[in-house]
């Protein structure tokens, strides 16, 4: 493996090795499981597989900018767009009779710095807000402070 094994606090070489060994277990076992045999040929190609497949995460594992440290409440946060499901789907089967022309929305937001914590958030604020049918993020102003999502259907606050 190369010398540069990604940003401070990683892991380096030994965190390299590490989730290289956790990627070629899951993707081998997954090759396996989806294979639906446990032949011998099946499992020296899993294992073929497997390593390609860890190979390939770690050396784009290599080139991560900020490591993500996300707490388990942004991630709830996040996962809670998914609760607007039901009503998104209503709101958009009568957006294909009215045509819509929908509108950007600006919400403060103050992650925008390059430490780790506000990269975490970055990621989940962007997921979060993308994973409802209405919503979409298309962008964080950072100058401004500023999370900008394109809304379908104009949601009650």
């Amino acid at each position: 493996m190369a010398d540069h094994h990604g940003p401070r606090g990683g892991g380096g070489a030994a965190g390299a090795r590490r989730a290289w060994l956790i990627w070629w277990v899951l993707l081998a076992a997954l090759f396996v499981a989806l294979e639906d045999s446990r032949r011998l040929e099946v499992v020296v190609l899993a294992a073929i597989v497997g390593a390609f497949g860890a190979t390939a995460a770690v050396i784009v594992r290599a080139r991560r900018e900020v490591i993500l440290r996300p707490r388990a409440r942004w991630i709830v946060a996040a996962l809670r767009s998914l609760l607007r499901w039901p009503g998104d789907f209503v709101a958009l089967a009568g957006a294909l009779v009215r045509r819509p022309q929908g509108r950007i929305v600006e919400e403060q937001f103050s992650a925008t710095g390059e430490d780790p914590e506000s990269a975490a958030r970055r990621a989940l604020a962007i997921a979060g807000g993308t994973l409802a049918p209405n919503s979409i993020v298309v962008g964080i102003d950072a100058d401004r402070g500023v999370l900008m999502r394109h809304e379908l259907v104009e949601r009650d606050r």
